[in-house]
């Protein structure tokens, strides 16, 4: 029963530390996640819907109150009273006065509305694509802030390592010194070696912290420690995604697509029915001078035969716009390949170094070892004994970060993304 609940418990412990845990692909989720322009999405897509709507609610009836009172100097009439004597024709009064109550409902557009509608759709989701790309954008922060924390975090354990063996260094040249075996001057030598990595440890604690700090505040989370950075594998970043400039590129062009058919249905006939009820003076009869209601029915067609090749013009425009279009796709599939290739030359230079790394390691751990003897006999000094040393940390540090700067390169190029044609 004992070991039931010490075996649950270790379980819930390694459980909490995974979910303690951040992985390279977590900080991408959770700085998209915590991205201000992410909400823009939403409401970019109500400002669409909105707009969408107002466009399709021409196909409701149109009304319009119009109000008029006008003077004017003269009206029509007819002079009887000489031809005819004592016949009197009433005319129309010089003020006027009326309002009018229209009321227009189209039939048939040509589709212009229908179009209008698609053209407002893929224009949202252009400014959402646009978000998109921005979001995309933040990745490469992020994974320069990983990589970099990851580093730094190998050299700090280094350092670390480094003071531990000065220390013992220095407590057994002390020793020897007391014993006359060595001078003075190589324990001093030690000691200031100790202070130099002692401060270079604690500038890179300093630089580790404004990594960490910088990166929390694009996942939205505190990091205290790097030690919740889980390195990512080279299998990881095998299966890169198409990059979203090719959604938006794909998009306009649908765009312009949409506008070149409104461009053609705007030459086609409106067909509406229409109304009319007022009150007014004068009514339709305009020879009766008194206030009076009238209403009208009818059927509206209009249609421009000729518009002076506006259209022609405007489908040029578009077909240019088209080509531009095309143009900035094919730049940046051209770009993105430099970079990919770039990635991949980085990629094959670091595999490289990666294969002569744990050799070198060796070799100098192995001077190490032999200058640790020789100093602690007197036959070095402490000066030999630090270069080896530093070398051995310095091969160290280039064997970690080698790994690390071919991960980082992995991780950029898929970033970088496969092409329209993969």
């Amino acid at each position: 029963m004992k070991n039931s609940i010490l075996s649950l418990l270790f379980l819930l412990f390694l459980q909490t530390i995974s979910s303690q845990t951040l992985t390279l692909f977590d900080c991408w989720e959770m700085s998209r996640n915590h991205y201000p322009m992410l909400k823009g999405k939403e409401v970019l897509a109500k400002s669409t819907d909105l707009n969408i709507k107002n466009i399709k609610s021409k196909w409701f009836p149109q009304l319009d109150l119009v109000g008029q009172a006008s003077w004017q100097s003269d009206v029509p009439n007819v002079d009887m009273g000489s031809t005819v004597p004592g016949l009197s024709v009433p005319q129309a009064p010089k003020d006027q006065y009326k309002i009018i109550l229209d009321v227009n409902q189209t039939i048939y557009d040509g589709g212009r509305i229908e179009a209008r509608s698609q053209i407002q759709d893929i224009a949202g989701s252009v400014e959402e694509q646009n978000i998109e790309i921005q979001l995309y954008e933040v990745k490469n922060r992020v994974t320069d802030l990983f990589f970099k924390s990851l580093i730094l975090k190998e050299q700090e354990e280094l350092f670390s390592h480094k003071l531990e063996l000065l220390s013992s260094r220095i407590q057994e040249i002390t020793s020897a010194f007391k014993n006359g075996v060595v001078k003075k001057s190589e324990v001093n030598t030690l000691e200031a070696e100790y202070l130099l990595a002692s401060q270079e440890h604690s500038s890179i604690l300093h630089s580790l912290n404004v990594l960490l700090d910088n990166l929390s505040s694009y996942i939205g989370r505190d990091i205290s420690s790097v030690s919740f950075l889980h390195p990512p594998l080279a299998n990881d970043f095998l299966n890169p995604q198409q990059r979203p400039e090719y959604r938006l590129f794909d998009l306009q062009q649908q765009q312009l697509n949409e506008r070149s058919t409104l461009t053609k249905k705007d030459r086609w006939p409106v067909l509406a029915a229409f109304a009319q009820a007022g009150y007014g003076n004068p009514g339709y009869n305009m020879l009766k001078d008194e206030f009076d209601t009238f209403m009208m029915l009818g059927l509206r067609l209009k249609w421009t035969p000729w518009d002076w090749k506006e259209s022609k013009r405007k489908t040029m425009v578009l077909q240019n716009q088209t080509i531009l279009v095309e143009m900035q796709l094919e730049t940046f599939s051209v770009n993105q390949s430099r970079a990919v290739s770039r990635f991949e030359g980085e990629i094959s230079q670091y595999l490289k170094m990666m294969e002569f790394d744990d050799q070198i390691v060796r070799l100098r751990e192995d001077i190490v070892v032999q200058s640790e003897k020789r100093l602690k006999n007197g036959t070095i000094t402490s000066t030999d004994y630090m270069a080896d040393l530093n070398a051995d940390i310095h091969a160290k540090i280039n064997r970690k970060m080698h790994r690390l700067r071919f991960l980082q390169n992995m991780a950029l190029k898929f970033i970088a993304g496969k092409s329209v044609n993969d």
